[in-house]
């Protein structure tokens, strides 16, 4: 008798303990996290014309611009006013973003464990637990080396897709501009019918660019050359040849990260856009010397990034403040 009252009072200890854990994983509340969305310093080169401007956002992300996609639109509306009233938006300006600044809309809708933790590590973790049956599928048909990140963003990647064609597009409509959307990591990402779109195969990193009218510019910019962190969770795209985007301010090409400084330049292209420039690139690339040297070019320094989504999983962002987060302009010639 005795024997039977324990298991039965173990029983309803396991009963009310999953009760408890499957009621946590619904609740999506937001703890108290702080953006920053003081103003940045301003750096232009040029003279101001009529041939329009390439306009660069170097800023550090973190956390809190992840917990909701008003509070990421904020913070690029912050500065795009800040650069609206300094006269540096017009129908022929070209944005520039951050490289990774879609790959971290994992995190949005998504408990306050995992937009508080410090890497990347504890917030898949955090994922995990939080989404016990998305995650569990995911992970069993993943085979990279780092298969728990894998299998969170594959849960997350609809959402996300969506969620980076709302936010960025709807910037560029409200602000008029050309908008180069830093880049995302996603499942098979493809351009559809004016949608971004995910398919069934392993994590690709591409940047995908918005006309004024918040409608994509197709076609997707593939991430060729990763660092040894992304390959632990995302495969580099093959074959995909150089293409420009037509922009009011003239052809552009976008190049990712390293593949600025290693992948040639299409013949035909004005303008060149590198999301996640590197300060030395002939070490952190491997590059033997730069492309398009002689194109108008906007280098975009991924300066820090949430859960560290560029180094170590085990680590949380390093910063370095004495890097100068700022808003890059540079006024286009006049072409003859």
């Amino acid at each position: 008798m005795r024997t039977h009252t324990k298991l039965l009072g173990l029983a309803v200890l396991a009963i009310a303990a999953i009760v408890i854990y499957l009621d946590w994983t619904r609740d999506r509340r937001s703890g108290p996290l702080l953006s920053d969305l003081r103003t940045l310093p301003i750096s232009i080169q040029g003279q101001p014309g009529t041939a329009g401007n390439l306009l660069g956002i170097e800023t550090r992300l973190v956390p809190a611009d992840y917990q909701s996609r008003e509070r990421l639109q904020l913070k690029f509306a912050t500065y795009l006013d800040q650069a609206r009233d300094a006269g540096l938006l017009n129908a022929r300006t070209v944005v520039v973003l951050p490289e990774h600044v879609g790959t971290g809309l994992f995190a949005l809708g998504e408990k306050p464990e995992v937009q508080q933790a410090r890497t990347l590590r504890d917030a898949m973790q955090w994922m995990a637990l939080s989404n016990p049956w998305d995650y569990l599928r995911a992970l069993f048909n993943n085979e990279g080396d780092d298969r728990r990140t894998e299998a969170a963003l594959k849960i997350k990647a609809r959402q996300m897709a969506d969620d980076y064609q709302l936010i960025f597009g709807g910037l560029a409509r409200d602000y008029g501009v050309t908008l180069v959307a830093g880049s995302i990591v996603l499942p098979e990402p493809r351009l559809e019918d004016g949608r971004l779109l995910i398919g069934d195969g392993p994590l690709r990193q591409v940047s995908l660019s918005f006309a004024a009218s918040g409608e994509p510019i197709g076609p997707l910019q593939h991430k060729m050359m990763l660092s040894r962190y992304e390959q632990r969770y995302s495969e580099a795209s093959t074959d995909q040849p150089g293409t420009l985007l037509q922009t009011p301010a003239g052809r552009l090409t976008v190049l990712i990260g390293c593949d600025g400084y290693t992948r040639s330049v299409p013949a035909d292209a004005e303008l060149l856009a590198v999301p996640g420039a590197r300060d030395d690139p002939s070490s952190a690339c491997a590059a033997t010397a730069p492309t398009g040297t002689e194109l108008p070019r906007m280098e975009v320094r991924t300066l820090g990034l949430p859960w560290n989504l560029v180094g170590s999983p085990h680590r949380p962002t390093r910063h370095n403040h004495s890097e100068p987060v700022q808003l890059n302009n540079l006024w286009l010639p006049e072409r003859s």
